[in-house]
């Protein structure tokens, strides 16, 4: 008897959901009901692809000229410079003695005098002249 009663309380509250939802359906205006989704097939990817190249505008080609060579030439010059004071051995009596061997005590920087064991390390190990 049991089975029989659960049985059909679940029969109704299923017909009584799909009454519901067809209501709910007849009331909902057109515009409002859920759009149908295009199917996306090759064409319409194709379309898509041709448009959107359409739209963007065509790249300039780069200015080649003798003027161009001269920044370039600039550029490698200050980075072969930059390359050179960095591997330069600093002096042991400037502000970047410490540059190869940093005052570091784990993640906490040592400065001012207290950095003075640090200078002597570096000038034993040959990190600064």
């Amino acid at each position: 008897m049991p089975i029989i009663l659960t049985t059909l309380l679940a029969a109704h509250t299923l017909a009584a959901a799909a009454a519901q939802k067809e209501a709910v359906a007849e009331l909902t205006p057109p515009a409002l009901a859920a759009p149908a989704q295009p199917a996306l097939t090759d064409d319409v990817i194709r379309k898509a692809v041709r448009e959107t190249v359409a739209e963007t505008p065509p790249a300039q080609p780069l200015a080649i000229n003798a003027q161009a060579g001269a920044f370039r030439a600039n550029s490698v010059e200050a980075r072969m410079s930059a390359a050179f004071e960095q591997a330069k051995v600093p002096d042991c009596l400037h502000q970047d003695a410490l540059k190869l061997q940093p005052a570091q005590i784990g993640p906490i920087n040592v400065v001012g005098p207290y950095s003075l064991p640090w200078v002597i390390a570096a000038v034993v190990r040959g990190k600064c002249n």
